[in-house]
Formats: structure tokens, C-alpha cells, sequence
């Protein structure tokens, strides 16, 4: 993220500028983001579908697709409703270890290990967490 490369950034030139950048983005990055509850219900009902789909699956290829997917918003949801930055790439495991590692290591050996039920349980559990399933009637 930019701003992050500009608040942890060594000037190579410019040092007064890059410094007058720091004081102005440092409050607002160290606050960290805000996410709306229309967004939040939204991401939720998106987890909420690809775990379904995920739990449906038998075919190698769509299981870890919807794995990786499921990941991925389920952890920006873990982030972004802690008031945390997320990242993208190797960097959305990173947050998510910074913020909390237990749950950040609860989420990936599943994962990693291919155990399906367990990932399917551990979504299942940091949905909750983050306020429940989102189906039937959900509008956008």
C-alpha cells in the first residue's frame, strides 16, 4: 500500500517532503479503515455462498478455488471489521497473522493441510463471529 511505503519509506531524496507525507497519512493509516454494515453484510452473504458452494464441492479443482476464495474475504472480513488494513497477495496472510496470529494460524492449517470440513468449520466460525450467515432475503 502507498501510504504504508510512504510512512515505513526511507527518503532516497526529497527528505523534507517525504516527511511532511508522514505526518499527514500517519493518523489516518494508525486509525486504520472503517467498513460501512451494508459492506460488511455484503461480504458476508458472499462467504456465505462460496462456503456453501465450497461445502457442495467434489471436484478437485473447485475445491480449492472456493478454498482460496473463501480465504481471501474471509480473512479481509476478520481485517477490515478490526479496523485493520488488508493486503494483497502473501501480504493478506501477513495482516492477518500481525493482528492475530492464533486465529490468523486457525484459518490457514486447514487450509494448507487439506483438511476441507475443518476450513469449512473454521469459515463457518469466524462468519459468526462476524455476525452470521447472510442468505434469503439479502438485497443490495
Amino acid at each position: 500500500m502507498i501510504v504504508q511505503m510512504l510512512i515505513d519509506g526511507i527518503a532516497v531524496r526529497g527528505a523534507i517532503e517525504h516527511e511532511n507525507y508522514k505526518q499527514k497519512w500517519s493518523p489516518q493509516y494508525e486509525a486504520g479503515p472503517t467498513i460501512e454494515a451494508t459492506e460488511a453484510t455484503f461480504r458476508r452473504y458472499v462467504i456465505t455462498d462460496l462456503l456453501d458452494d465450497y461445502r457442495d464441492a467434489t471436484a478437485p479443482a473447485e475445491r480449492y478455488v472456493l478454498a482460496a476464495l473463501l480465504y481471501e474475504k474471509t480473512a479481509e472480513l476478520i481485517l477490515l471489521s478490526n479496523a485493520r488494513w488488508i493486503g494483497a497477495g502473501k501480504y493478506l496472510p501477513r495482516r492477518l497473522a500481525e493482528f492475530d496470529p492464533d486465529r490468523a494460524a486457525a484459518l490457514a492449517a486447514p487450509l494448507v493441510e487439506g483438511r476441507h470440513d475443518q476450513f469449512a468449520n473454521r469459515i463457518a466460525i469466524e462468519l459468526d463471529r462476524a455476525g452470521g450467515r447472510v442468505q434469503e432475503g439479502f438485497q443490495r
